[in-house]
């Protein structure tokens, strides 16, 4: 099995080659997906990433949603943790170190995790079981091993699902892995 520093690049190139309008339908297939599950419609409070570079865009998705649903965008803190902050608009966000918008922190605003119901979770590799490779920093993996209880979604093309990622024990997985040409369950989330 590859290395994980060597899977990320090798993905990240495939999925960075993928022309703009391609990545636009695929992501609009996911989305559809998405929509669909019953994780989604059920869920009320819901954690999306803000997409960066070449990842499925949440852009749609969140505008689409954000009567409906309470929508909620990660922040790092000073410690280098994400927490999930309430989506204001986007503009009332902020560039963190990596140049990705998040929203501001207000006193009072500091912790939402009790209220989430669903977690939709970016990243760079993933296999059928539900393992995922993320960019390397295990912001997504503290977090997820903080928030056991909550359900969570991966969205990816399908040039990102692999036969088998490397597993740590420290790695987190997902319960769906949604991409462009179908949808994976993951048999047995720790």
């Amino acid at each position: 099995m590859e290395q994980k520093t060597e899977i990320r690049k090798k993905t990240l190139d495939l999925r960075n080659s993928l022309a703009p309008e391609v990545r636009a339908l695929k992501g609009h297939a996911i989305s559809r997906s998405l929509e669909n599950t019953e994780l989604f419609q059920d869920a009320d409070h819901i954690l999306f990433y803000y997409a960066f570079g070449s990842e499925v865009d949440t852009i749609p998705l969140i505008n689409k949603w954000i009567t409906e649903k309470k929508i909620y965008l990660p922040k790092l803190d000073a410690e280098g943790n994400l927490m999930a902050l309430p989506f204001t608009g986007f503009e009332t966000m902020t560039q963190n170190n990596y140049h990705i918008p998040e929203p501001l922190e207000h006193a009072g605003t500091r912790r939402f995790e009790k209220k989430l119901d669903l977690i939709i979770v970016p990243g760079v590799a993933f296999d059928p079981a539900g393992n995922r490779i993320g960019m390397g920093k295990g912001y997504y993996d503290r977090y997820l091993g903080a928030n056991k209880t909550v359900p969570r979604i991966a969205l990816c093309y399908s040039e990102q699902v692999l036969d088998e990622v490397p597993k740590a024990d420290y790695d987190e997985t997902v319960d769906l892995i949604i991409t462009d040409q179908k949808i994976y369950t993951a048999p047995n989330r720790k």
